[in-house]
């Protein structure tokens, strides 16, 4: 079955891209995010933020609709008949019931990342980002007997899968992908700035785990180069406009998975393989038009809408060598190739939410609340995002 990168026609175009992002510095364009702002710290200044990000969902957007994360598995173990005998000696009578289960699971991620920014000029800055991620999986079946098999289907050799059980606590906290970069303001006026940065993501985070049906990853573990552009126009005193668009390219890296097609959930642990793996491109674009409060609309308290999408192309894999190709087939008992994983890793969401500011001359914070609306792809958790911005500028030495 054939399938289509998630990207509009717009995004697959590099040349493009550099267009959108000239677009960001013309004073006419209004659209924009609240966070993160186009300025920099003052040259010498050392800027530090605490962002904690809590994402949780428990439903998923798939190409058949909207569902719970877990009705796959609720769908894997069928419906079967209990029969028992009445305890009633004089009218002993045989009854049966139908068991189903229904996995119930809820998601939840939380990214706690420490951010540096240094001030090389009033204009430019380093900035660091480090996240500490704990990420949980709260899951159960309602039904005993039904649930019992499951489990002993899931952790059959066959298949090798963790049972469903809540995430344990060691597996909880890991960190996330490191981030380096640089960003330079390149207008910087009373109603107009804009900003652009060019971002470097280490593969430091943890992968998911091929074993685990529910498990959650904290990061890629592959490196990215990411380019962003910001702006922020202020109309009629009141009116502000902030606008960021990105641009990111993922390096080549690798991943192990099991070998098969998407739509197959209970892939057998001979089909498990270390792969290439390469990432497709992603692009994004927010817009949050905010309402500033204050004496002549230069008040320190800002309340608006955001907007934001995000598509990213399918992945590409491989085998890392023509023998890991022959194990594969003959655990197996025929060849699978490993393309068969790409269609459904695209992915296209978008989010929906409200965000409130406070903004100072060396102390700044927001709380936004966002909700994944539409989703395509693969499977795209329909997420609730809620993040606190907590910000402060001091001299280091």
């Amino acid at each position: 079955m054939g399938y289509a990168s998630p990207l509009p026609p717009f995004f697959r175009s590099p040349r493009r891209l550099l267009a959108l992002g000239a677009l960001l510095l013309l004073p006419a364009v209004a659209p924009a995010q609240a966070v993160p702002r186009t300025d920099t710290p003052r040259g010498g200044t050392l800027r530090v933020t605490f962002e904690p990000v809590i994402t949780t969902w428990d439903e998923e957007f798939t190409p058949s609709g909207k569902q719970a994360i877990a009705a796959a598995l609720t769908n894997a173990i069928p419906p079967r008949w209990q029969c028992f005998q009445s305890s009633d000696s004089l009218r002993p009578i045989r009854a049966c019931r139908l068991l189903t289960s229904r996995v119930v699971a809820r998601a939840e991620r939380r990214e706690t990342p420490l951010i540096a920014e240094l001030g090389l000029t009033n204009r430019i800055a380093l900035t660091a980002r480090l996240p500490i991620v704990r990420v949980k999986v709260q899951q159960h079946h309602d039904s005993t007997a039904v649930g019992f098999a499951l489990d002993s289907l899931l952790t059959d050799s066959t298949y090798g899968f963790a049972p469903i059980l809540d995430t344990r606590r060691p597996q909880r906290y890991f960190a996330g992908d490191i981030e380096l970069g640089a960003k330079y303001r390149v207008v910087a006026s009373a109603d107009y700035a804009t900003s652009l940065a060019f971002v470097v993501r280490l593969p430091t985070g943890h992968q998911d785990s091929p074993n685990d049906l529910l498990d959650i990853p904290t990061g890629d573990h592959q490196t990215d180069i990411e380019i962003q552009a910001a702006q922020e126009v202020t109309l009629l005193q009141r009116l502000w406009l902030n606008a960021a668009v990105r641009a990111g390219w993922q390096m080549a890296g690798t991943r192990a998975r099991r070998v098969g097609p998407m739509s197959q959930l209970l892939l057998p642990r001979a089909a498990l393989a270390e792969l290439n793996w390469h990432p497709g491109k992603y692009a994004a674009i927010d817009v949050a038009p905010m309402y500033r409060f204050g004496p002549g609309g230069g008040g320190p308290f800002a309340v608006g809408l955001t907007v934001g999408y995000w598509a990213k192309q399918h992945d590409a894999y491989s085998y890392r060598s023509a023998q890991d190709s022959i194990d594969v087939a003959t655990r197996l008992g025929a060849p699978v190739s490993a393309s068969v994983l790409s269609p459904g890793t695209s992915q296209r969401w978008t989010r929906i939410g409200v965000a409130m500011t406070y903004f100072g001359p060396d102390v700044e914070g927001s709380f936004s609340f966002e909700q994944t609306v539409s989703g395509s792809g693969g499977f795209e958790p329909a997420a609730t995002v809620f993040r606190i911005v907590m910000r402060t500028s001091r001299w280091p030495f």
